[in-house]
């Protein structure tokens, strides 16, 4: 008996890892690996990166501190800073791989398994409401329906206690007061703090600023803040607006008081959930400045799902399976409403698809097809160019190509 609860664990766990690797293919995203062992250097000479006391070291041959992984994104940003600059202007990567911490918690397990991305691109509200996206959908075709992202803005906290002069111990009971939302005791904790009201008021109000987009973003008109705190807001406003577009509103929820526990996070962050589960599934949000410690400016979005998480969460969905092939699609800003529900559709029917502003083009080599979305007319660029009217026409046209079976639609 124990040894079919044991098969049939696993077998929840190696489907939920197919699904998530298919799904994250349709996004443009290749997979990769990394070392299972690190020097222990690479994190303990990061500012920003996990707490060292979390770390499983080990010693090798030669004296040399090691530590089991604890991190993905740390050593892969690390290996491409190596590459000399090399780089083109944006890399999509996947994972699924084994991290170790120390938990110090009676039964949590030291390894566990996580399936992740990394968008190494430019800083943009498009970018970060594509990646919220994909964050959706994966959690969607694992068989969740009640689906909610909560979405924060790290560099709003860092920016509100930049010029106060905190202690890293106040630093760190103020953080875990606004991540608990106690609002009963950060009243008094600020009162014991020689910092500006208005700054006091606003840091008073950050439990506060949680719920739907409509209403957080009204109360945030009612708040002084600074220049810098001020253009945290309008990103974060931008990128919802996108995402929007996307058709996630139900999904989404506002939560300027959420905190990542990864110091490497600068910009927008999130966190999703799902039904019948008490805590994140997923985790992520954009890290700006990681590669700036190995010495060049390398910015990324990504997030992880923890699998284990997954299958306690799923025991009765029923998973499904995807196959994809490659289709970019450029778009004008006029047309980013139909590029988004032509991709939809088009990772619905299983394809591969990466969508980009036209006014930063980028051509992927190994796409099959593309298609330019202007304000004059629509085409499907393969050998030739076809312009097509409509999307049962464009699906039409890809079945006639050479290459695509016509059961993918």
């Amino acid at each position: 008996m124990y040894s079919e609860i044991l098969a049939n664990e696993h077998e929840k766990h190696e489907k939920i890892i197919g699904t998530l690797s298919k799904r994250f293919t349709t996004y443009g995203y290749k997979r990769i690996k990394t070392s299972a062992f690190e020097r222990y250097d690479l994190y303990s000479n990061v500012r920003t990166s996990i707490n060292q006391n979390e770390m499983i070291k080990v010693i090798d041959y030669t004296g040399e501190v090691l530590v089991l992984r604890p991190d993905v994104t740390i050593p892969l940003t690390q290996q491409l800073v190596q590459l000399n600059g090399n780089l083109p202007e944006e890399m999509r990567f996947y994972y699924v791989q084994e991290v170790f911490r120390q938990t110090f918690q009676e039964n949590e397990k030291i390894g566990k398994t996580q399936a992740g991305v990394e968008y190494y691109c430019p800083s943009s509200p498009e970018a970060d409401a594509e990646t919220i996206m994909l964050a959706c959908h994966a959690l969607r075709d694992v068989g969740f329906s009640d689906v909610k992202i909560e979405i924060g803005y790290a560099g709003f906290f860092t920016e509100l206690i930049a010029d106060l002069q905190l202690t890293c111990e106040q630093t760190a009971e103020l953080k875990t007061l606004i991540q608990a939302k106690n609002i009963v005791e950060i009243g008094p904790f600020l009162e014991q703090l020689s910092i500006d009201q208005t700054v006091k008021e606003v840091l008073e109000q950050l439990p506060l600023l949680y719920g739907a987009p409509a209403h957080v973003f009204e109360r945030l008109l009612n708040l002084q803040v600074s220049d810098s705190v001020q253009q945290a807001i309008e990103y974060l406003q931008e990128t919802y607006k996108i995402v929007e577009l996307y058709g996630l509103k139900k999904h989404i929820v506002i939560d300027l008081g959420l905190i990542n526990h990864m110091g490497y996070y600068s910009g927008i962050i999130f966190q999703g959930y799902v039904e019948n589960f008490g805590k994140p599934v997923l985790m992520g949000g954009r890290y700006d400045a990681l590669s700036e410690e190995f010495g060049i400016k390398l910015p990324a979005v990504g997030f992880a799902c923890e699998i284990d998480s997954l299958v306690k969460a799923a025991t009765h969905k029923e998973l499904t399976e995807r196959y994809s092939i490659d289709i970019t699609v450029f778009y004008e800003e006029s047309r980013m409403k139909y590029a988004i529900d032509i991709t939809n559709e088009l990772r619905e029917r299983e394809y591969r698809v990466i969508s980009k502003p036209m006014k930063h083009p980028l051509q992927i080599q190994d796409s099959l097809y593309t298609i330019h979305l202007t304000q004059q007319q629509n085409q499907l660029i393969e050998e030739e160019t076809t312009e097509f009217v409509d999307f049962k026409h464009l699906l039409d046209l890809i079945v006639r190509k050479k290459g695509v079976p016509e059961w993918t639609i």
